[in-house]
């Protein structure tokens, strides 16, 4: 028995987005069985995909089976139904359905578990509303599913055709398909799937990149570690060199030192003492001290070529002792 009645406004939206959807896609999406909608008519059908005959549901003789099983939503005339007309005020018309369930058991011998009724056309007039009962029986709906059932055409829904309107009646859709409620469970978990299979497919290049990326990093870090090894292992290499060729030219000056040391020993006085010596490639430079003149001992040293060229560098210093200071400077001396 229906509690409860949508509003006009929520019954024209849910039938005007249900009429941009096609009927497979509901199916499909919902698990509810697809049906096509049949008006049962008095007589013969004039359409036999569109109408079929009234004595389908309540004639003596048992309808012959269809070659396929189709569900069907049946439009159902009025006569087949009792209708009654109800009236109430305007300030009541939101509570139609309980005014309706409390007039139908007061004013009628019919029991609410043996019937099942629903708002039918509703006439509103300035102070009062008139409004359509559409009952049922339950035992006719029953029979009219059994013997739709025998043809192999189950009622999906029950619709009753009052004043050039089609109201619900009943809906068996869940008894003809007692697993769509699973379907909307499948098709959520089969859209999740295949969402986290997009998203991985579209995040694939990019997961790709990073381990590249991180493969390179890698190598990097080694190459860049493999060669500041190698350039610790050159700058080695050269300071070896260096050392080595330091040896090689101390071993070749030797003869030119030793010439030059005993060339300073011949020519210098006994009245000169030497505190550094350096042996360059540009020459020869000591560091004297002597007790006399600087001067003359530079005279003497012009005179006689032990030590060629020999100059005097920077000042000369005196000494408490009364010494004097001075860098001598002289070209190398020739070999013997």
């Amino acid at each position: 028995m229906t509690t409860r009645e949508p509003s006009r406004f929520l019954r024209w939206y849910l039938s005007s987005m249900a009429s941009f959807v096609p009927e497979w896609i509901r199916a499909a999406c919902m698990g509810r069985p697809m049906a096509r909608t049949c008006h049962f008519v008095d007589g013969k059908s004039s359409d036999h995909r569109h109408t079929l005959p009234a004595s389908l549901l309540v004639g003596g003789k048992k309808p012959s089976a269809a070659s396929s099983r189709n569900a069907i939503d049946a439009v159902v005339p009025e006569r087949l139904f009792l209708t009654r007309r109800v009236s109430l005020p305007r300030k009541a018309a939101a509570r139609m359905l309980q005014i309706g369930t409390l007039d139908i058991a007061q004013k009628t011998p019919l029991q609410a578990d043996e019937i099942t009724w629903a708002v039918g056309p509703v006439l509103r007039e300035k102070d009062h509303v008139q409004m359509t009962q559409v009952i049922a029986l339950n035992s006719d709906l029953v029979a009219w599913r059994e013997r739709m059932d025998a043809a192999n055409r189950p009622l999906r829904r029950v619709y009753a055709r009052v004043c050039g309107r089609d109201v619900l009646i009943a809906d068996f859709e869940k008894a003809t398909s007692p697993y769509a409620r699973l379907w909307p469970v499948f098709n959520l978990a089969g859209a999740t799937i295949a969402f986290a299979c997009a998203l991985y497919l579209w995040a694939l290049p990019g997961l790709q990149a990073a381990d590249r990326v991180a493969r390179l990093t890698s190598e990097t870090d080694r190459l860049q570690a493999q060669a500041l090894e190698l350039r610790r292992q050159v700058e080695s290499q050269k300071t070896d060199e260096e050392r080595q060729q330091r040896i090689l030219s101390a071993v070749s000056d030797a003869p030119l030192l030793f010439d030059a040391v005993v060339a300073a020993t011949t020519a210098l006085p006994d009245s000169v003492w030497v505190s550094q010596y350096i042996f360059d490639p540009s020459g020869v430079r000591m560091f004297a001290e002597v007790n006399g003149s600087a001067v003359d001992l530079l005279y003497a040293l012009a005179e006689q070529p032990l030590l060629p060229n020999a100059i005097m560098q920077g000042d000369i210093q005196a000494t408490i002792s009364g010494t004097e200071e001075f860098w001598l400077l002289h070209d190398h001396v020739s070999p013997q």
